[in-house]
């Protein structure tokens, strides 16, 4: 069971799907340049976010900031029910935009993390309005979209979210703080084991152990997402290919066509029509 609404403007996307024994193997690795916020209404697993873990279960709430890697691992032949929400911060009513300067990365890392018990009740069931969205004209289901959403934002943002599990910060850990500081950099694998004073065969490997994908990998698809934002703030495609950090624009491009499926100059950066964000 789907219920699914997406607007043509890109600021907004939200869903509310049941799943009663979903494949694990359909939740993949990804990064994109909006917000993103999962309520689990139903569910068992963990979050990813940045290589730092957090438990997943009935009841738990996720923002996650843009550009954070991510994924949900979920536990087999559990019930799945979650709603989700795509926003970027065009689509809060203007009244509620300052407030997401109260989720700053900082102390928390990439994601804000809400246990059921510190939730506010009224925060949840706004949650319920994302279903009745589709009995509306478009204006008007928009117009409550972005109500929604707003009530949860300031809901929110009156509350304090949780810490992640406390495991230390391991070699991964580490080395995503620092390509993050670095993204646009021209970092070589021999210029990080040197930073990190370890084997350029066990960063690589503290990496994916950590994070689930290479070195590589990780920074082209955050390169790519920072190159798409760029071409829907009018960078050309030249542009915002050195400014994301690509030595050439070959290698952007053929990046660009496989991670978003279109050449950067055939969309400007912006999904095609009917496209869904990677599921959550």
């Amino acid at each position: 069971m789907e219920n699914s609404v997406r607007f043509n403007d890109e600021r907004l996307w939200l869903h509310h799907t049941v799943e009663p024994d979903p494949d694990p193997n359909d939740f993949q690795r990804h990064c994109h340049d909006t917000y993103e916020l999962i309520y689990v209404v139903h569910g068992a697993g963990r979050y990813i976010v940045e290589g730092t873990e957090y438990v997943m279960k009935n009841g738990t709430l996720l923002l996650l900031h843009p550009h954070a890697f991510h994924y949900v691992e979920i536990e087999s032949g559990r019930l799945y029910d979650r709603y989700v929400i795509h926003f970027k911060e065009s689509a809060l009513l203007a009244e509620t935009r300052e407030l997401l300067s109260r989720f700053e990365s900082g102390s928390f890392g990439y994601g804000h993390f809400y246990s059921e018990s510190c939730l506010p009740a009224p925060a949840l069931r706004a949650f319920s309005g994302i279903d009745e969205i589709g009995r509306f004209s478009a204006a008007e289901g928009l117009l409550l979209a972005r109500s929604v959403l707003s009530e949860i934002i300031f809901w929110l943002s009156t509350s304090s979210p949780e810490r992640e599990i406390d495991r230390g910060e391991p070699l991964g850990l580490q080395v995503v703080r620092y390509l993050n500081a670095h993204l646009t950099e021209q970092n070589s694998l021999d210029e990080l084991s040197r930073r990190f004073f370890v084997s350029k065969f066990y960063l690589c490997r503290a990496f994916r152990e950590h994070n689930g994908v290479s070195i590589l990998q990780y920074l082209t698809e955050k390169r790519i997402i920072l190159a798409k934002q760029l071409l829907e703030e009018g960078e050309t495609a030249v542009s915002a290919a050195v400014k994301a950090g690509f030595g050439d624009y070959s290698s952007f491009y053929r990046a660009y066509k496989k991670i978003l499926g279109s050449s950067p100059k055939e969309n400007k950066g912006h999904r095609k029509s009917g496209d869904k964000p990677p599921r959550a």
